[in-house]
């Protein structure tokens, strides 16, 4: 016969059992709920899925940014803005119409958006907006949107930085995400060899007088600061923090791939008498490009490490970029004209993404879906936003050399 006191401790066991595992099921139930992929853009042609804007009528620059980015991507049409419906979704409205997915939005003192499907009666998100009337704010509900229904973060917020030539210059440009908002830096050079945005800063190499040159350029207050000076070759690489960048150092002789502080006092990381080029950084991780193999090819290394190739296919590989989450890489290669090439880093797999005119020049952007590349297929040199699996290709301006970033 149990006594009470193992009777009780008995029944407090079951009860936090019971408890755990009450909200357990929950957690999983909220998990997969939320996780729930509507559109899954990974899929080869796939169907795009048609939406419908309700009360956004009183809103009209907010419902054509969230149009314009969706439609954008060609994942999504979008229809409306129709009148708002009440404070009820009735499913039954939609059933004949060619519609997937409702946006509802009530804007009396905000915009309380929700995203319905035509089979529930009860949102799947729900979100409130200031009640602002501005592209900024059509940016931020269609990337949330995308981000519900595809289960990926959206494009939207997106800038590239990328040049343009002149008669005996080069200049610096930054556009919007989808190429409709272009800035002219005024930052003018007799060439530039690349440019890296982060923030309101832009850094980038270029040879003016017979020096090479890396420089900061503060966007907001427009104040140049010279880094480095040089009579060697200098190339930029990439920005590895607010206060860090990677570069190459070529005197003709050795190449040395370097990290320097914005101060302009560097450290070699990487030294040799191959021709290296294009350094790029991923969280303590070197990617190049060198011709130690007998031709071009990319090479991973950590500081002070023994370089690893890891590109086998083609005979000139060249120009890598690295996705946000360090699992592709993305780069040029010489085949018949220059394509671009996704490689992924952990199976191996590499796959060939433009056909047409040469492509090269790429920059993973960081929404990891989407990059941002030159192509002349066109006749001329244009930069193009293409999704990583080569399903997607738009141009969007005239230029080269583009660097994707928030």
């Amino acid at each position: 016969m149990n006594c009470p006191k193992r009777q009780a401790k008995d029944f407090w066991f079951k009860a936090i059992l019971a408890i755990f595992l009450v909200f357990a099921l929950f957690g999983l139930i909220v998990s997969t709920y939320a996780e729930k992929i509507y559109l899954d853009i990974n899929q080869p042609q796939i169907k795009k899925l048609s939406i419908a804007l309700e009360g956004f009528d009183k809103v009209l620059t907010v419902s054509n940014t969230i149009r314009e980015d969706l439609e954008f991507t060609d994942y999504f049409k979008v229809y409306g803005p129709f009148p708002y419906k009440g404070e009820n979704f009735e499913p039954s409205l939609w059933k004949n119409a060619d519609v997937e997915i409702v946006i509802r939005a009530d804007t009396v003192d905000k915009i309380s958006m929700k995203i319905y499907t035509v089979t529930m009666e009860s949102p799947i998100f729900a979100k409130d907006y200031a009640l602002q009337n501005n592209e900024n704010t059509g940016h931020a509900i269609a990337s949330d949107i995308y981000k519900i229904l595809t289960g990926r973060e959206s494009p939207f917020f997106n800038r590239f930085v990328f040049l343009r030539k002149f008669k005996g210059s080069m200049g610096i440009f930054i556009s919007n995400w989808n190429g409709k908002i272009i800035q002219d830096t005024g930052i003018r050079r007799e060439i530039i060899s690349r440019a890296v945005l982060k923030g309101d800063k832009i850094l980038y190499s270029s040879l003016q007088n017979r020096f090479w040159h890396i420089e900061l350029f503060d966007v907001s207050t427009k104040i140049n600061k010279e880094i480095i000076k040089s009579k060697a070759l200098l190339q930029l690489g990439d920005m590895i923090d607010n206060s860090q960048f990677i570069y190459l150092y070529n005197d003709g002789e050795v190449s040395e791939i370097k990290i320097s502080n914005l101060e302009g006092k560097s450290k070699s990381v990487l030294s040799s008498r191959w021709i290296d080029s294009s350094p790029r950084w991923y969280r303590n991780q070197i990617f190049f490009v060198s011709n130690r193999a007998g031709s071009p090819q990319i090479y991973q290394s950590y500081e002070g490490a023994i370089p690893r190739r890891i590109t086998f296919q083609g005979h000139y590989n060249t120009e890598p970029s690295i996705s946000p989450d360090g699992g592709k890489l993305i780069f040029s290669s010489l085949v018949g004209g220059f394509q671009l090439y996704v490689l992924d880093l952990i199976s191996g797999k590499q796959i060939q993404i433009t056909n047409d005119g040469n492509n090269e020049q790429p920059s993973f952007c960081p929404d990891g879906h989407f990059v941002i590349a030159m192509s002349d297929r066109r006749g001329k040199r244009e930069i193009y936003i293409i999704s990583s699996d080569g399903l997607i290709q738009k141009h969007l301006t005239t230029g080269y050399l583009p660097y994707c970033t928030r």
